[in-house]
């Protein structure tokens, strides 16, 4: 049941990424353009801030229900409303559907969320494998017209339709019977400062994705293996976490991947390396925060959700530093960051 769970929610991970970059960029975006409306850029914002952001109050609520599969029903339906919302005309055709595909990606990243931590028993590789596929979707997304042009609409759809299937024979009594039993952590200043420096973490994480531009990317094969980086990293760092242990994964994944990123400019190689160690640590932070809260799976995906809002944040407005040696300095301090949070959470559970 854990594999098929886990299983499920990355596949239509990929397929709710994918169907709302696609709504943006190929529907929402054009749609603006064509309009003449000078707001296209300030609907991905909206867009991508609304998705993180929001996942902090939707996952608090998802704590006090049992599952999330019935929320992640709800999220396609409501992504499927934004698909079909484009067809709207003026300037309806942007604000909702924006909202809608924001709401709805919001819904079923945290209802996803809630399920695969829940059959966790605090291992990294269930988050890791279910966290991993949402790039491969993003990357895709941005090429939707041209993979499938007047088609489009229908193949979103229709995907849609496919993962509210395969999640609907997640919804039976036994899905969930298993729980961990977990020591709740007092409320000490040695956990809340593990989660602030686990959420901080994430922040720099998401900053430093988001400034990580290498010329070499400008080459389909080149920007696609790139990406498999991502995915795999995601996926191996839960698993080799599990293995060695969360903070020797960190180290060798970060303490790697920093001199990595000084090459990275002028080496593929270097750069795609240095891309999948980065990436070892987001189901390691993620898994934490839920440990800390044990009681609130929600609340602590939330939590990792709406950091990766406040570290995308800078880019938005234009701070955007160049150069691999910025890369491997924020490397370096999310490493810092990471194992001070980690020892903070294991001293908070002794306590």
């Amino acid at each position: 049941m854990v594999g098929r769970l886990v299983g499920t929610y990355a596949f239509c991970h990929l397929a709710v990424d994918f169907a709302c970059i696609s709504t943006m960029l190929c529907m929402v975006v054009p749609a603006l353009g064509d309009a003449g409306f000078p707001t296209a850029a300030g609907a991905i914002v909206a867009y991508d801030m609304f998705a993180f952001a929001l996942q902090l109050p939707i996952g608090a609520a998802l704590d006090g229900h049992a599952s999330g599969t019935r929320a992640a029903l709800l999220s396609y339906a409501l992504i499927a409303l934004g698909i079909i919302g484009t067809y709207l005309p003026g300037s309806l055709a942007a604000p909702i559907p924006v909202m809608l595909a924001a709401v709805g990606n919001a819904l079923f990243h945290c209802a996803g969320g809630v399920d695969v931590l829940a059959i966790s028993h605090g291992k990294a590789a269930p988050s890791g494998l279910f966290i991993s596929t949402g790039a491969l979707g993003v990357f895709f997304g941005t090429r939707a017209s041209s993979l499938f042009g007047s088609m489009l609409h229908g193949v979103l759809l229709a995907l849609l339709l496919v993962s509210a299937l395969q999640t609907a024979g997640l919804i039976h009594p036994e899905a969930h019977e298993e729980k961990r039993t977990l020591m709740r952590p007092q409320p000490s200043k040695a956990a809340a400062a593990a989660a602030a420096l686990l959420a901080l973490t994430v922040a720099l994480r998401s900053y430093t994705g988001m400034i990580m531009a290498f010329p070499w990317k400008g080459a389909f094969a080149l920007a696609l293996i790139s990406v498999c980086a991502v995915v795999a990293g995601k996926a191996m760092g839960g698993i080799i976490a599990d293995t060695i242990g969360p903070g020797r994964a960190s180290t060798i994944s970060l303490g790697i991947s920093a001199p990595l990123f000084l090459l990275a400019h002028d080496l593929p190689a270097a750069g795609i390396i240095a891309t999948l160690l980065f990436n070892f640590t987001m189901p390691i932070t993620l898994i934490s925060l839920a440990e800390l809260l044990p009681r609130n799976r929600g609340l602590a995906f939330g939590i990792a959700s709406f950091s990766l809002a406040i570290g995308a944040f800078p880019t938005f407005v234009g701070i955007r530093p160049a150069g691999g040696a910025v890369l491997a300095a924020l490397s370096l301090v999310s490493l810092a960051c990471l194992l001070a949070g980690l020892a903070l959470a294991r001293s908070s559970f002794h306590a």
